[in-house]
């Protein structure tokens, strides 16, 4: 559609399931390598950003998913341009997973693929979003003349779908249960090296546990506590189902994010229970956190 125009690995101690890294880790200039721009949760969130990740190839920021609240700061905090993005993939239409896009496409513009759920009820498809975003009518129409934008629709009920390919980076997406919002599970494939985002939901559909077998690494939305009721419950996994799910999958690493907890203490009984269910490498996001993946 066109417009006119570093790494916390959980080891359990007596006094500490979970420490704290600076919050900024620059990205190397080689390989690939995922940063945090938001590592917060849809309330509120101790000062993290809401949903928003970059993928780094060779010092590059190629490709970004999701744009929640917060993220524009983050994003030029990184450092990245987005001259260099390529690629946006959207899970979901949230606030808190894509409010920031307008701020960071302005003021430069450019041009852009981006994916997004196929819609459902009061939920509009991604290439309506766009469109009532930027469009001729739309809310910031003034932007409309400096971006190019693809629209990729990734329907949340067809099973597993290709997204989006470039050089050797291959992109596939799945729908994945998150109440009645249409939300989309990303897999990033390097190489031989795969990163999973998992994104927003409550862990009922076992055709997620096969989209994500064997990732490298699995990035997972702990927006709730283990005791979570009512529409939390139905749109959120809770630690423990996360982590069966984490095992189930033979995931090689598990990337902890969207984070809601309301004290470190809870965050550490969170923690604690997700560790309980999966015994491999864990590691916490803060803002600005890169983590290297290949």
């Amino acid at each position: 559609m066109k417009f006119l125009r570093p790494v916390l690995t959980f080891v359990v101690a007596p006094l500490c399931l979970m420490c704290s890294l600076p919050a900024f880790s620059k990205c190397l200039d080689t390989g690939v390598q995922l940063q945090i721009l938001g590592s917060g949760g849809p309330g509120a969130a101790g000062g993290r950003a809401s949903s928003g990740y970059l993928l780094w190839v060779d010092g590059v920021s190629r490709i970004m998913v999701d744009a929640g609240s917060g993220t524009k700061d983050q994003f030029h905090r990184s450092g990245a341009n987005s001259d260099d993005i390529e690629f946006v993939a959207l899970s979901h239409l949230h606030p808190d997973h894509s409010a920031e896009l307008p701020a960071i496409f302005w003021p430069a513009g450019g041009s852009f693929a981006v994916s997004g759920p196929s819609g459902a009820g009061e939920f509009p498809a991604i290439e309506e979003f766009l469109s009532i975003m930027f469009g001729a009518n739309g809310a910031y129409r003034a932007m409309g003349p400096r971006l190019e934008l693809d629209a990729i629709t990734v329907d949340v009920t067809s099973g597993v779908s290709d997204v989006w390919s470039e050089d050797n980076i291959l992109v596939s997406g799945a729908g994945v249960p998150h109440g009645d919002v249409p939300t989309i599970a990303y897999r990033f494939e390097f190489g031989e090296t795969s990163i999973v985002f998992a994104s927003d939901q409550n862990g009922s559909d076992p055709e997620f546990v096969e989209f994500a077998r064997g990732a490298d690494y699995l990035v997972i939305h702990m927006a709730v506590p283990e005791d979570a009721t009512g529409v939390m419950a139905q749109l959120h996994a809770t630690p423990s189902v996360w982590g069966a799910m984490a095992t189930a999958a033979d995931a090689g690493h598990v990337v902890v994010s969207h984070i809601s907890a309301a004290t470190p203490q809870a965050l550490d009984e969170s923690a604690a229970i997700l560790r309980a269910n999966y015994a491999g490498p864990l590691t916490l996001s803060e803002d600005l956190m890169c983590i290297e993946l290949l």
